[in-house]
């Protein structure tokens, strides 16, 4: 009988490549897709909910829930919606912070609340909310060092508008950087070291508005 040829006949055995030739080519490989080297991706935020928490570095904050709440007129007319978010907010500084403001058009935001970078959907009036830590008697604006407090934002929804199903904030976070006279202070971390970098953003949290309920 005639011997088949050497090609047919022979299996192709696996050729051994060195593990630190793989290693190398796969690192190569990684660094092609992620645009070269010294190149790292930027982390995407963080998606939160409802009883998440955030270190924010100056505090730690727990995303309760967001809420809708109407105030009947009593005088018979169409009365007032507010929509309301509550925090627990631990302050972990030295030093008593207010609850501050969120950005308000070109007016900047302070202390605490200038970490909520943004609302959406955004709800638009004159005065922004009010923000405040409730209690007995007169709400307080203050965050005591070690403490945690309740924070509630409440917006006033225009006449005539719906609360939304759902929202959901960019949230920032800070740290101690050099600021006036060369004394440290808490600022929102900036995505880039330009002077004009705008905040980062570290977390998206998006909280379900629980409907219904009614203010005197």
């Amino acid at each position: 009988m005639t011997s088949p040829a050497d090609g047919a006949s022979r299996r192709r055995r696996p050729v051994a490549v060195p593990v630190a030739t793989l290693v190398i080519a796969t690192g190569l490989g990684i660094t092609a897709a992620l645009g070269g080297l010294g190149e790292v991706p930027d982390e995407p935020p963080k998606q939160l909910g409802p009883g998440a928490s955030l270190d924010q570095g100056q505090f730690m904050t727990t995303f309760v829930e967001s809420r809708s709440l109407f105030k009947p007129d009593p005088f018979g007319g169409a009365g007032k919606r507010f929509l309301e978010i509550e925090f627990k907010v631990a302050n972990k500084g030295d030093e008593t912070a207010g609850v501050g403001l969120p950005n308000q058009g070109k007016a900047p935001g302070f202390s605490f609340a200038k970490s909520l970078l943004k609302m959406t959907p955004e709800i638009k009036n004159d005065f922004g909310p009010i923000i405040s830590v409730p209690g007995d008697g007169v709400p307080s604006k203050q965050l005591h060092p070690g403490m945690t407090s309740t924070v509630v934002v409440r917006y006033e929804l225009p006449q005539g508008q719906r609360p939304p199903k759902k929202v959901q904030f960019d949230i920032g976070t800070f740290e101690l950087s050099e600021g006036f006279l060369l004394d440290p202070e808490w600022n929102l971390v900036t995505d880039g070291d330009e002077d004009d970098a705008p905040p980062k953003v570290a977390a998206q949290v998006t909280l379900p508005v629980r409907q219904g309920g009614t203010i005197s």
